[in-house]
């Protein structure tokens, strides 16, 4: 795996196929950057088999298929995803050789989202993160506030986050083989189905997963999925927005991008609380990633958290202000329950706050 020269960067493609993977808003930047370079690229490919066959920047999205019967010699991958380390190993094992990558792009984005600088002078955001650290119960989770204190007080993205790459599968974690079987799952942010093939490729057996998704083209893409792959387990697919009370919310963006707007008004969706829903069901595994609304998710399901202590696996990475207000949350209002932080990308999202009570023994 390489990094991507892009003062070379023609030459060093020369005469091969290129394909990016990622077909999502990096996708389409590193695009935009190769073609500024005179850099064809042939098409792109995306784990999410919903989007096998669109176009992306007028380019096809290759199904696996067809991606395996390109020449390996003569093929250059380009990864935009942040999942960098399980792409370069994916693709490494179908046998391509020629693989790049552009972590200074992920990491430059990353600054601008975040916006590190205008926190690294704000001292109560400061002294909060100290008491994270002083509270984790592993290296890990103590790395992980320690290298966010470094970051707003350098203000920028720094290449130190790729260090904390875990390398475990997300939301699944290996210390929670044996325990999530014979569970009612709540899937928060089901997209079109992706945590749910993961569940069936991990060969767990839940009682049932409670599917949510707010955009209503994933949760069709949702609903061709359960029809064809539903009938392996129970599953229940629901087009909510999960908040703290019941109402409309506006939503812009798509995809994966998807997202509550309290500003829009030409889309909106309809949001329930987690403790209306599940009144009268148990839960027993709460998978969260919704964009930016996971603390005002969990303020309308704190009552069912509290009854029925589930395992938990949810998102901190949208936001500054969730990284550190979503543990001081949980872990204020969970007695008994342990907490770690594991991060699983080589940029700065995709971090998850895992906890479980500890009566389960799991961490």
């Amino acid at each position: 795996m390489r990094e991507i020269d892009f003062g070379s960067i023609g030459k060093e493609v020369c005469g091969k196929q290129n394909i990016i993977y990622g077909a999502g808003y990096n996708g389409k930047a590193l695009y935009g950057l190769l073609y500024d370079k005179s850099v064809s690229v042939e098409a792109f490919y995306d784990d999410d088999r919903s989007r096998w066959g669109d176009l992306c920047c007028g380019r096809k999205i290759l199904s696996e298929s067809e991606l395996l019967s390109m020449d390996r010699k003569d093929t250059n991958i380009f990864i935009s995803s942040m999942y960098v380390g399980q792409i370069a190993a994916k693709v490494q094992k179908m046998g391509f050789l020629n693989v790049f990558v552009a972590l200074d792009i992920l990491l430059k984005k990353d600054t601008d989202y975040f916006q590190f600088r205008k926190y690294g002078s704000d001292t109560n955001y400061i002294d909060r993160l100290n008491c994270l650290v002083e509270a984790s119960c592993d290296k890990q989770t103590k790395s992980y506030f320690e290298l966010i204190k470094k970051t707003v007080l350098h203000g920028k993205a720094l290449r130190d986050i790729m260090d904390l790459y875990c390398g475990e599968k997300q939301y699944f974690l290996n210390c929670f083989k044996g325990k999530l079987n014979g569970i009612n799952f709540l899937d928060a942010g089901a997209y079109t189905g992706d945590t749910v093939r993961e569940i069936l490729e991990e060969g767990i057996y839940p009682a049932g997963v409670y599917c949510f998704e707010a955009d209503y083209d994933n949760y069709s893409k949702l609903k061709v999925f359960k029809d064809k792959e539903g009938g392996r387990m129970n599953l229940v697919c629901e087009n909510y927005a999960l908040w703290d009370c019941r109402t409309r919310l506006g939503m812009k963006l798509s995809n994966y991008n998807a997202r509550v707007d309290l500003e829009c008004r030409e889309t909106s969706v309809e949001t329930v609380t987690i403790d209306d829903y599940f009144r009268d069901i148990k839960v027993g595994f709460i998978k969260m990633d919704i964009e930016g609304a996971e603390r005002k998710a969990l303020a309308g399901g704190m009552k069912t958290i509290e009854r029925d202590r589930p395992i938990l696996a949810v998102s901190i990475y949208h936001g500054l202000d969730d990284m550190v207000e979503i543990p001081e949350m949980l872990m204020g209002r969970l007695e008994d329950y342990s907490f770690i932080v594991r991060h699983h990308s080589y940029t700065y999202s995709e971090t998850i706050l895992y906890g479980a009570p500890k009566e389960l023994g799991i961490f």
